[in-house]
């Protein structure tokens, strides 16, 4: 058998025995507050996608009265 072989299924037999044993962990624990992390981090993930939608907004607005006022001021130059 060669190396890759022996890794391949080495790593196979290391995925189910910590499968196996997370399964063990989780099905003799008390599993009310299960997926309260994951709602959790869900909701955290959202206020920030709200925060950075109002902040492209912001910076959208702020850069395009910028931008507007620098063309302007080229423009007066050229003249």
């Amino acid at each position: 058998m060669n190396t890759v072989n022996r890794i391949v299924i080495a790593t196979l037999i290391l995925f189910t025995k910590a499968g196996e044993s997370l399964w063990g962990y989780l099905s003799t624990e008390n599993n009310s507050d299960l997926g309260e992390g994951v709602v959790s981090s869900a909701i955290a993930v959202l206020i920030f996608a709200f925060l950075g939608v109002i902040l492209w907004v912001a910076f959208k607005a702020t850069m395009g009265t910028a931008t507007n006022s620098i063309n302007a001021q080229v423009a007066k130059l050229g003249q």
